[in-house]
């Protein structure tokens, strides 16, 4: 995975799994519950392997966030990852320590669920899973003992829990040996009750030991601008441009929560440019799997596009204006285009780069409409 962890998670493959019982901890207990620990991994049959590689997948797919761990939040886990990855301890031992850990982070208002640990093979490298899941109400998890006369969970009350509609996992990491460097880890955690900034707190920081690898203000204005810059660099004529363009601010101020660069590419760009787009996101390290969209950077770039000629002239004109045709834009097919705008002139001023100190309100404005340059004439440049 190493540089922008690029994976597929298809190529996901469960070898073993174990799993332990983690009890809610609660303020009233005189004694504190302790976590039943499993002694040995489950016997999974094909089935159930096949399909929790499938559920997993899915999860980390929609809601995977790629993580890079912190070391100054000073957690465990990620040493106990890491020897486990570089082969310096084996499953059973390394998941009961990581039960441990879970159990000692989780705030009081966690309810009591399963933890499950798999080894796992992505894109052939060595890798961990943790899977936090729930306990259904009414369901006891059955504990089996095996021939060895060692401890574990019975697979199909495993199946049973993982894989009905009303079972939830609630938060899944993965971290595999290709995130590893000498000074350095990453990988992937998902919450299901949470995405992004609210990706639960002490799951990510004080049990993983992480931060989110990809701030969302950042990768959002990071997106944008790349982008921006690919509709000016590939594309002459107008009516690709300005359309390129606005179905980026339209996705961007979109009410979902999340961009998924994959669906974008694939709902809005026509087939022939598609894999070149992808290439590009990839050019500028960003993410190809879904992330949190956050527009506080990147909002003052959405209200205005400006179109600019290589005569000088330029305008700088609302969304709306663009959308609703009162301001038109037609492709002369010579690499020229024809700009007609249709409505009342309100006022005329003279325009430079003058001395006098603006306002805040007008530095504000021009530097936001600079921001947005549909070039007529940078694809010939380039």
């Amino acid at each position: 995975m190493g540089a922008g962890m690029r994976t597929d998670f298809a190529n996901l493959i469960i070898e073993q799994a174990i799993v332990h019982s983690i009890p809610r901890k609660m303020k009233s207990d005189l004694v504190p519950a302790k976590v039943q620990l499993s002694e040995a991994v489950c016997s999974l049959t094909h089935t159930v392997r096949v399909e929790l590689q499938l559920k997993l997948s899915d999860v980390l797919v929609n809601r995977g966030r790629e993580v890079v761990v912190d070391p100054e939040l000073k957690a465990v886990l990620p040493e106990q990852i890491r020897a486990y990855l570089e082969g310096r301890a084996d499953l059973v031992d390394t998941s009961k320590e990581i039960a441990q850990l879970l159990h000692t982070s989780q705030p009081g208002s966690s309810s009591d669920g399963l933890l499950l640990v798999a080894s796992a093979k992505l894109d052939g490298f060595k890798t961990l899973l943790m899977v936090k899941l729930e306990r259904e109400t009414g369901m006891q998890a059955t504990e089996i003992v095996t021939e060895e006369g060692l401890r574990t969970f019975d697979v199909q009350y495993f199946a049973n829990l993982l894989f009905t509609e009303a079972s939830r996992v609630y938060k899944v990491a993965l971290f595999s040996a290709a995130g590893l460097s000498e000074d350095a880890m990453e990988g992937w955690a998902a919450d299901k009750q949470m995405t992004g900034k609210a990706l639960a707190k002490f799951f990510r920081e004080k049990f993983l030991g992480c931060q989110l690898k990809n701030e969302p203000r950042e990768v959002t204005l990071r997106f944008h601008d790349a982008a921006v810059d690919w509709i000016n660099s590939r594309f002459s004529d107008a009516d690709t441009r300005i359309t390129y363009l606005m179905a980026l601010l339209v996705e961007l101020q979109s009410p979902t929560p999340v961009l998924d660069p994959d669906a974008f590419i694939k709902t809005r760009l026509q087939p022939p440019h598609r894999d070149d787009f992808a290439e590009f996101l990839r050019e500028n390290e960003l993410p190809e799997q879904t992330f949190d969209k956050d527009l506080e950077l990147v909002e003052p770039k959405l209200r205005k596009m400006r179109v600019e000629f290589d005569n000088g002239a330029f305008l700088v004109a609302p969304l709306e204006a663009v959308d609703n045709e009162t301001v038109k834009v037609v492709d002369l097919e010579d690499g020229r285009m024809r700009l007609t705008v249709i409505g009342v002139m309100t006022s005329t001023r003279s325009f430079g780069q003058g001395k006098a100190r603006r306002t805040g309100e007008q530095a504000t404005d021009e530097a936001t409409q600079a921001e947005l340059v549909v070039d007529d004439s940078a694809a010939d440049r380039n």
